[in-house]
């Protein structure tokens, strides 16, 4: 290269200055020649590579370009913008997608060719690149002056999808891409797959978005019109179900918008609007309708059930009309049931009927409403609603011990666990909690001192569920009654085990060991009776062996629960029966003075006439031996009213040696009497009387319990009855019976009304 000395140097940039003004002048010349109308590719070639020489152009030159850039741009805008103005409504839509797709080409190239124009912007320090300059006058210039009429037309297009003209959604997409590129913030051009697109210089979308804003506002109030139209004219035209399908179908679609082309967190508003509109407005008119939710229920349209909950849901509030219509629908199913008096005097039918009920609520609860927690909530209300009497208590109780005498014979292990959840979940549903442990306690108590339960294992599976039912205290007096028989269990094998094995005297004993505490004996099986020395030797036999493994201890002989087998020596086929131990005795005494009254039989053992009359009773009339219950074809014979079955003391008795029975082993045992209705009336006040103490100690505890908790704290009396009630779930408590109870703290010295309020109260420490 030549050298150059200083002298040349002014003359030399002089000329660089020519030389690059040139190369300016070509570059415009290649894009208004080359480029633009012409559109051929050589021109943009020409002018990159001219721009990408010159990249270190001083600032004029860098501000002529740019001035052509933007220049260029907003007249090309501009006559888009004129050409759209003679377009036709109808066909503005698809004139404005084209138009900014060409916009958008041209930017990009544009943008392309003069990219090295970022550092003269860099010198003017100017925030903006080529690209978000060119979008502002794209905005400014040729959407805002459409935007009114292009909301109008989208608008229409969502209108005509809503009404199934999918053609519609494809411009509303497009449309949708322009509106979100107009707000990205320091919008980048960029080609990708062949694809020009804009992308956010910050990788991420703006604020509060103005366009999208402006769109979602007027999208807004047409959806309100739109929904309300469609409201308004479907309630009036179609029944409750096609209601209810009809919105389901338009919410789905309106779902599928909003995945497609509307921003997703804007539509939570759209949604409300659209539920309030559907829902909301038309709700009481949905209420009335024939064919709405009380005839659903009724007609157990399941499907239609599911249809109303999957549209109501989407408008929590509107559930009340559902749940408002369940419970009584419930409560009165419930009743039916109640009121069938075939059904209700039958626990072996009355009991699954409700757990049958029970299923189906289940079943709807899950199949129709999700199992949603308001529902399971009103279904059980529901169902302890209804179940207030205590004859729901017992008559359950009633059937669990059923089951355990006879209804589970012949089930299998799952078919018992089964039956013995269905019982659960309807020892749920009960009020009186506390009259079913009293009332299971008695008839668990009798069925396993008497031998009938069919399974210990069955009765302790039962037991176990009740325990995590309703706590481990429920079930104490239960699972000892089981621990006694476990007890019982390890003492006869150690009797058996003696010289005698277990029948001094040659007789045979089974003898159980309960607890006092746990068991529910009746005062009459305690009842002393006199017996002959060689049987009450046997019984000293057993006490001699337990009181010298258990010193301490007493034991307290329940004869009237005893059963005994007798072998008839003297009748022609020398017949068994099984029979109480009265009766036996009775029969002794009989054999031996051949004819007496039940008075003097009664004098002979030691005990009232009242004691043994229904054993006595047992051995006419069992329909073991006696179907017909004919006066002289008992094991005893005698002066009573065959027709009555009444004995009286004086009546003579004897044995009947001429018994005949088609049975080698029969039963005397007495069936239990018919209670007359005083005696029922007598049994019901005392029960109640006993409840009322279990109650009242259960209060007391509570409430003493809460107190001293709350040393030091304010407690009301308002505060202190609801606090009460609540922790209370063995029975429903009642303000009154909390006040009574209270005021016995009181007297007991337990509480005592506060000295500086005396409507509350302070625990005596």
């Amino acid at each position: 290269m030549q050298n150059i000395n200083s002298s040349q140097v002014k003359d030399f940039k002089s000329a660089k200055k020519i030389i690059e003004r040139e190369m300016v002048n070509n570059i415009l010349e290649y894009l208004n020649h080359g480029v633009f109308p012409n559109n051929k590719p050589s021109g943009y070639m020409n002018a990159y590579t001219a721009v990408n020489i010159l990249s270190d152009l001083g600032d004029k030159q860098s501000a002529d370009l740019l001035n052509y850039h933007d220049s260029t741009i907003e007249s090309y805008i501009i006559d888009c913008k004129k050409k759209l103005n003679k377009e036709t409504t109808n066909n503005l839509i698809d004139a404005f997608i084209e138009h900014t797709e060409h916009i958008t080409i041209l930017i990009y190239w544009m943008n392309r060719i003069f990219c090295y124009l970022d550092r003269f912007y860099t010198k003017a320090k100017t925030k903006k690149s080529l690209a978000t300059g060119a979008m502002e006058l794209y905005k400014s210039r040729l959407f805002d002056d459409f935007q009114k009429n292009i909301f109008l037309e989208v608008n229409k297009l969502i209108k005509e999808d809503r009404n199934g003209n999918k053609e519609s959604r494809a411009k509303v997409k497009a449309i949708m891409r322009i509106l979100k590129e107009l707000d990205l913030d320091e919008p980048k051009i960029i080609k990708e797959n062949n694809k020009i697109s804009w992308i956010s210089g910050k990788n991420s979308e703006k604020e509060g978005a103005d366009v999208q804003n402006d769109w979602y506002g007027y999208f807004e109030g047409e959806t309100v019109r739109f929904a309300k139209d469609k409201a308004n004219q479907d309630i009036h035209s179609m029944s409750a179900p096609e209601y209810v399908l009809s919105q389901l179908k338009y919410l789905a679609e309106e779902k599928e918008r909003k995945e497609e082309f509307i921003n997703s967190k804007f539509y939570e508003k759209i949604d409300k609007i659209n539920h309030q509109c559907l829902i909301g407005d038309v709700m009481n008119e949905l209420a009335q309708m024939d064919t709405g939710v009380k005839n659903m229920l009724e007609t157990k349209n399941n499907a239609q059930l599911s249809n109303l909950y999957q549209l109501f849901k989407l408008y929590p509030d509107s559930l009340k009309e559902i749940t408002e219509e369940f419970q009584p629908y419930i409560k009165n199913r419930g009743n039916v049931i109640y009121n069938n008096k075939e059904l209700s005097k039958d626990p072996k039918k009355f009991i699954p009927e409700l757990i049958s009920l029970k299923k189906e609520m289940d079943s709807l609860v899950l199949e129709c409403f999700e199992n949603n927690n308001l529902f399971q909530d009103v279904k059980n209300k529901a169902f302890s609603l209804f179940m207030t009497k205590d004859v729901y208590a017992k008559q359950l109780s009633n059937y669990v011990d059923y089951c355990m005498r006879i209804g589970f014979k012949g089930k299998s292990q799952e078919e018992i666990e089964s039956t013995l959840n269905d019982i659960i979940g309807l020892f749920k549903c009960l009020n009186s909690k506390l009259v079913f442990q009293n009332d299971s306690n008695k008839k668990m108590s009798e069925r396993l001192i008497k031998k009938v339960s069919l399974s210990s294992v069955s009765e302790q599976l039962f037991i176990s569920k009740l325990k995590q039912e309703a706590g481990t205290t429920y079930v104490s007096k239960m699972q000892e009654m089981m621990s006694d028989l476990e007890k019982n269990k390890k003492e006869t094998e150690q009797y058996k085990s003696l010289s005698h094995k277990g029948a001094p005297n040659g007789i045979k004993l089974d003898i159980t060991v309960i607890s006092q505490s746990a068991w529910e004996i009746s005062k009459k099986s305690m009842e002393k009776i006199e017996m002959p020395k060689y049987l009450s030797s046997c019984l000293d036999d057993f006490e001699q062996f337990y009181l010298k493994k258990h010193q301490g201890q007493k034991l307290l002989w329940c004869l009237g629960l005893s059963k005994v087998e007798i072998q008839y020596l003297y009748l022609k086929n020398k017949n068994i029966s099984l029979s109480t131990l009265p009766q036996l005795l009775s029969l002794l005494q009989l054999e031996i003075h051949e004819k007496l009254t039940l008075g003097k039989i009664a004098e002979l053992l030691g005990c009232q006439p009242s004691t043994i009359t229904t054993d006595i009773q047992g051995l006419v009339f069992n329909p073991s031996f006696n179907p017909h219950g004919q006066g002289d074809k008992g094991v005893i014979v005698g002066t009573f009213n065959a027709q009555t079955k009444e004995f009286k003391e004086s009546d003579e008795i004897t044995i009947n040696k001429n018994f005949v029975s088609a049975r080698v082993k029969f039963n005397t045992i007495p069936l239990p009497q018919k209670k007359s209705a005083s005696e029922i009336k007598a049994i019901e006040i005392e029960e109640a009387q006993i409840t009322k103490r279990y109650q009242d100690n259960i209060l007391q505890a509570t409430i003493t319990r809460i107190m001293k908790s709350r040393i030091g704290q304010k407690t009301t009396h308002v505060w202190l009855v609801g606090e009460a009630s609540k922790q209370i779930d063995l029975f429903k408590a009642q303000p009154q019976q909390i006040k009574e109870n209270i005021e016995k703290l009181i007297e007991k010295n337990v509480i005592k009304r506060s000295d500086s309020d005396r409507t509350c109260y302070d625990y005596i420490a």
